[in-house]
């Protein structure tokens, strides 16, 4: 313990000998990174949290298995469901994303960069099936309306799957 005190009271007897070139490089290095910084673009990230019961909405897709399925395998099949492209397709035409790009190549690079940005992890511990939903952007409102967006698609598509199990079940 002693030794480490003294290791301690070297380094501070160091930093205060050397103390001038320590703010000399302060006053060089804070400016130049207070210009980076601020020139930097802001980016905004929404995110929602939901809870979904993956046995009563993947009920109809794992119809006829005996095997009791792995919940990360109903997870990743929940993801792949929520973005799909006709579900991605509906986000892009809810947020009036698809009216801001003329070409057909720039509609589907704008689809395929939804895919990628939109964002679903399992934020829940244990048994508990609480997602969250996320997109980053450098528009505030944006991202704020591709979350709400994408909340609403899977609820529509949850909501669909539960009447229809009802219909089915009269």
């Amino acid at each position: 313990m002693q030794e480490l005190l003294e290791q301690v009271l070297d380094y501070l007897k160091g930093i205060w000998l050397k103390r001038r070139y320590i703010i000399v490089s302060t006053w060089l290095l804070c400016p130049i990174a207070w210009l980076y910084i601020s020139q930097m673009e802001n980016i905004y990230e929404s995110e929602a949290r939901v809870y979904a019961d993956t046995q009563s909405l993947l009920r109809p897709l794992l119809r006829g298995l005996t095997v009791e399925t792995n919940p990360d395998y109903q997870i990743s099949l929940m993801v792949r469901t929520l973005l799909s492209r006709p579900n991605v397709e509906r986000i892009t035409r809810m947020t009036d994303l698809d009216i801001q790009v003329d070409t057909s190549e720039g509609y589907e690079k704008l689809i395929d960069g939804l895919k990628e940005d939109i964002k679903i992890a399992k934020s829940g511990r244990g048994r508990e099936n609480i997602f969250t939903i996320s997109y980053s952007h450098k528009d505030a409102e944006m991202a704020k309306n591709v979350v709400q967006s994408a909340l609403t698609v899977f609820i529509e598509n949850t909501l669909g799957e539960n009447r229809s199990d009802s219909d089915t079940a009269q």
